[in-house]
């Protein structure tokens, strides 16, 4: 993904202790609303106390960023320069009223970035020929759940809204064979948890039916300030190695289907996220290689500042 000149920058930048350009991975959060309730959302799974004490960050109002603000960003960007991957995300990005013209606009100032959005899906049938128009390079689709039953219970909303999800999916795979365009990437995610860590075949059927080019189960945000009930939804060290051996039973079957399948967390932590010690021993890059950009048009090094 990052070229070898952007990694030596990075190495050489931390070593001196100075930033001399702009972050070569930018994530930018466009609204605080979402259609979607999901139990391992910080929103959701953190209590008020905890936020207060712990994340206030995650206290903010609802609020969408600011367009203008928005434009004055992608001029500073362009001037610091280094920019190479956009991540588009909420809340539910698609909730933003003028989303297609942040689409646009990051893909005429940094034309040689990657471009991805993280959805929920449920809204993607209406911007399914926009979205390919555009030139995205990805779009991620947060599903978690390869059932109805299953996408009710995490979603926190009406199961009804899985069949938009399915509907929304295969538009976009309609649209970019229509237009016979190889972008965007289409990747479902699912957030590795209680509720589907025994449901990866219904999760790889689903990305089958619908024409998906990838399924990826992401780590549990493990906060150890949330409430007992958030955090039994971790998988336990048992259910985890359950979870691997189905995923490699299953590998055959994707490849045979053209859908690549895996896991992007640390193994070692059993499908929780977790930096541990980590930080203590390693320097962190944050900053000199990532930033995130939030709804109230404040800029931070990452999602723990």
């Amino acid at each position: 993904m990052f070229s070898k000149e952007s990694i030596e920058y990075l190495r050489k930048a931390v070593s001196e202790g100075r930033v001399s350009r702009g972050p070569i991975d930018l994530q930018i959060l466009l609204t605080t609303r979402c259609n979607e309730r999901c139990i391992f959302c910080p929103a959701q799974a953190v209590s008020e106390r905890g936020k207060k004490n712990f994340a206030p960050r995650w206290q903010m109002p609802e609020c969408d960023l600011n367009f203008g603000i928005f434009d004055r960003l992608c001029d500073d960007l362009y001037r610091l320069g280094g920019l190479k991957r956009v991540h588009i995300t909420g809340g539910e990005p698609l909730l933003y009223k003028r989303i297609m013209a942040v689409i646009f606009l990051l893909r005429s100032s940094f034309p040689e970035a990657e471009l991805a959005l993280v959805t929920n899906g449920i809204l993607l049938s209406e911007f399914a020929s926009a979205l390919v128009a555009s030139g995205i390079e990805r779009i991620s689709i947060s599903v978690n759940a390869g059932t109805e039953e299953s996408f009710g219970l995490q979603s926190g909303v009406s199961g009804f809204n899985f069949e938009k999800v399915k509907t929304g999916i295969k538009a976009v795979r309609k649209e970019r064979e229509r237009k016979a365009f190889k972008k965007p990437y289409l990747s479902l995610t699912a957030v590795l948890n209680k509720h589907n860590y025994q449901k990866v075949e219904e999760l790889l059927r689903l990305g089958i039916e619908t024409g998906a080019d990838a399924l990826s189960f992401l780590p549990l945000m493990d906060f150890p300030f949330a409430g007992e009930e958030a955090r039994s939804f971790a998988i336990t060290e048992s259910e985890f190695e359950s979870f691997l051996r189905s995923l490699d039973e299953l590998k055959p079957y994707a490849e045979k289907h053209k859908i690549y399948l895996g896991y992007t967390g640390d193994r070692e932590h059993s499908g929780k996220l977790r930096s541990g010690d980590k930080y203590k021993k390693l320097r962190c890059w944050s900053g000199y290689s990532f930033a995130m950009v939030w709804p109230d048009g404040s800029v931070r090094p990452c999602c723990n500042c």
